[in-house]
């Protein structure tokens, strides 16, 4: 299976991407000119000295050796899996980090590739790196769709299933069955260092956190499980709670169950979202808050019917319905993305710039991306600069 790109949006040019892909080809043209046939991998003479060799090892090979490559297929495979995922994660990490990134990676995978060399031969290329960049890939963007080429046809999935599938039908199966000349335990040191580092970076919001990275989608598995464990043993999300009192309350009138015309209409939105299709989940949710303003619905599905409505253009109903999520309570990376979404609805929709500042003050000590911040400090002088000449001109 190759990967032909993906479907996420790049908000900056991944310049050092490019430049560790040029680096490579170069390094590749120039070690390969002038071959000495008496080398197995086609190297020029004095470029096995910088392969990643347990016999001979020294610590600048460690480095080396991930831009060396052995012959023309090993280097165009390498650097298509380089491009489609090392793109993305450069803009995600931006430039110096990322060149950081890809080299602590190669060298880490080095590491596993000679503390479980067998018969010690020598190590080349750059498939450390890129397995360290696709694990850090999987995290951050679970459900972006890559495109395959296989064999004679191109289809579409997300980057969760294929870089399990490349470690588990590749790596792990080569490693433990199948004797080849592949570095797999290289391959498979770079995925797992890619996958603990992309867990802890969002973890401590080194990056900017979004709804479908994988922390995000283990979170919301966690509340679901939660969730549906506490109404297997009786909790109904549509009940009123009884307003608390001292002693003993004497109820008039008989006890009445919830509307069945809400309960109907609050399980046909969730069980529209389930299906994935948002479109309906909003349209029966204006219903239901037409028929029943004081509706409640679980928070994952709110936050997915208010992303909808703003699609939508439907900026008052989106509101309300951010406004519901944050009802819920919580901090974290997700509610102060919402109080971000809101806080622009207001500003540039409802002209509503009191609750837009409040919503931006609240999240500005905690954002770390300063692409974000600078853009959250613009938006908050700008609407300190438009209620201040408002009040003037009072």
């Amino acid at each position: 299976m190759i990967p032909l790109g993906t479907d996420a949006p790049q908000r900056r040019t991944p310049y050092m991407n490019y430049l560790l892909i040029a680096a490579c080809v170069v390094i590749y043209l120039i070690s390969h000119r002038a071959v000495s046939p008496s080398h197995p991998l086609g190297l020029a003479h004095g470029w096995a000295r910088f392969m990643l060799n347990p016999r001979h090892l020294a610590m600048v090979q460690f480095v080396t050796y991930i831009f060396l490559h052995a012959n023309f297929m090993h280097i165009l495979g390498n650097m298509i899996f380089l491009w489609v995922f090392g793109n993305q994660v450069n803009d995600r990490l931006g430039h110096l980090a990322y060149l950081f990134y890809f080299l602590a990676g190669g060298i880490l995978a080095g590491c596993g590739q000679v503390l479980t060399s067998v018969h010690g031969n020598p190590t080349l290329g750059a498939s450390g790196s890129i397995a360290a960049v696709a694990g850090l890939f999987l995290v951050l963007c679970p459900l972006v769709k890559i495109r395959v080429w296989f064999f004679v046809t191109v289809f579409e999935v997300a980057s969760f299933w294929f870089v399990l599938a490349q470690i588990l039908l590749f790596d792990v199966y080569g490693a433990f069955m199948h004797n080849d000349d592949v570095a797999h335990w290289a391959h498979l040191t770079g995925y797992l260092t890619g996958f603990i580092t992309g867990m802890v970076i969002l973890s401590l919001r080194f990056v900017p956190r979004d709804h479908y990275d994988l922390l995000s989608l283990l979170n919301r598995t966690r509340r679901r499980a939660i969730y549906r464990k506490m109404v297997s043993r009786g909790y109904n999300p549509f009940d009123k709670p009884a307003p608390p009192t001292a002693g003993v309350t004497k109820i008039a009138g008989p006890i009445t169950a919830a509307d069945p015309e809400m309960t109907r209409l609050s399980s046909l939105v969730q069980q529209r979202r389930r299906g994935h299709d948002l479109p309906q989940a909003a349209a029966v949710y204006r219903e239901l808050m037409n028929k029943f303003p004081n509706a409640r619905l679980p928070r994952d599905t709110l936050l997915d019917v208010a992303n909808q409505l703003m699609l939508e253009k439907e900026f008052q109903r989106a509101a309300q319905a951010y406004e519901m999520v944050l009802s819920f309570g919580g901090t974290g990376a997700d509610n102060d993305e919402i109080k971000q979404i809101l806080g622009l609805i207001y500003a540039r929709y409802l002209s509503n710039p009191t609750r837009s500042l409040q919503l931006f003050e609240s999240i500005i000590d905690h954002i770390h991306d300063a692409q974000r911040k600078a853009f959250l400090q613009e938006e908050i002088a700008s609407l300190k600069a438009g209620t201040t000449h408002a009040d003037s001109e009072d």
